[in-house]
């Protein structure tokens, strides 16, 4: 009889326990609000690694591009503790393959030739960017860009011709465009960029039409030139998108975009002999960059144009700078 009513008892306090274990969770559920809509949705910073494609489209200054990037994301870790920028250089093909093989960036930065960008890029609401638009929604921005430049040692400029100039061909630039859409008309002479400004050092051309590289090839070499803007078309431009599906990394992405844009950041392109979009960097001392700078681009190359619209593109250059008229309005097509 003992024995049974010991256990009668600690059944009873075990109901006893549990039913005010129950009451506490009931005072707790009430007593605290529900989350509303907005702060169920409110962003929380974000705490990782965020995944960094550079992809070098176009031969750029003085100074490699993906380096600048990585001294940007050492910034933006400084002030974000926890977040680490992984930067990996790519070409366009290494980064199609990776594509295929189902790995994906949190930004890409690239230039014009790398149309499957256009893929996997996300709407950049704040941002408004026609050249790197698709379906109406701006999916990149610039972050720095060049320009096409007529060089001479000895010239004014006035008696340009196929006969005393040379094109300089450098690595994902249309040097042909540039010259036909400046009004030039003839057989021009297309050289490797290396070759080209050997050439007009050694007097075989009055002229060269070049890009900003020139400008700090010349200079690397102690060669005085004089460098006038090419006004009418521009294509050298280097460009961010961000890829990432998770809305922290988003806002992560978005945050160092910002700061990659800011004044403070973009006056620092001077370092790698670069043009900011946005921003005059160059002081009077700048020379051909600080004409760059100051000269209103016409025209511009769309960001997504594929490779197969880049070689019509090309070949109606090509047309039009020989002399044939009719292929004017088709080119327009491709320029915004």
């Amino acid at each position: 009889m003992i024995r049974k009513i010991a256990i009668k008892n600690k059944i009873g306090a075990a109901i006893c326990a549990l039913l005010l274990a129950a009451a506490v969770l009931c005072a707790f559920v009430f007593a605290v609000p529900a989350l509303s809509e907005s702060d169920a949705a409110r962003p929380v910073g974000y705490k990782g690694v965020l995944r960094l494609w550079h992809i070098d489209g176009f031969e750029g200054g003085k100074r490699d591009r993906a380096s600048f990037l990585a001294r940007v994301a050492r910034a933006y870790e400084s002030a974000n503790e926890g977040v680490l920028i992984m930067i990996t250089s790519h070409t366009p093909e290494s980064a199609e393959d990776a594509l295929d093989r189902r790995f994906l960036p949190d930004m890409i930065s690239y230039g014009g030739d790398c149309a499957f960008a256009a893929d996997i890029a996300l709407p950049l609401a704040k941002y408004d960017c026609a050249a790197a638009s698709a379906g109406g929604e701006t999916l990149g921005v610039p972050w720095c860009e060049g320009g096409y430049f007529l060089f001479t040692a000895e010239g004014d400029f006035s008696d340009v011709s196929a006969e005393n100039t040379v094109l300089s061909q450098g690595r994902g630039t249309f040097p042909v465009a540039a010259a036909a859409l400046e009004g030039l008309r003839g057989a021009f002479e297309v050289q490797p960029s290396v070759q080209a400004y050997v050439s007009l050092i050694d007097g075989k051309y009055k002229y060269m039409l070049g890009t900003q590289r020139d400008v700090w090839r010349f200079s690397t070499r102690g060669f005085s030139v004089e460098a006038k803007p090419v006004e009418s078309f521009s294509d050298i431009r280097q460009y961010l998108s961000v890829c990432t599906g998770s809305a922290e990394k988003y806002n992560a992405c978005l945050d160092f975009l910002d700061l990659l844009l800011s004044e403070e950041v973009q006056k620092q392109l001077v370092s790698v002999g670069m043009c900011s979009p946005y921003f005059e960097i160059y002081g009077e001392e700048g020379g051909a960059m600080r004409a760059l700078e100051k000269t209103q681009t016409k025209n511009v190359l769309g960001a997504f144009l594929q490779e197969t619209a880049r070689e019509e593109f090309e070949a109606l250059a090509e047309s039009l700078l020989k002399g044939e008229e009719n292929g004017a309005k088709k080119i327009k097509n491709y320029l915004l």
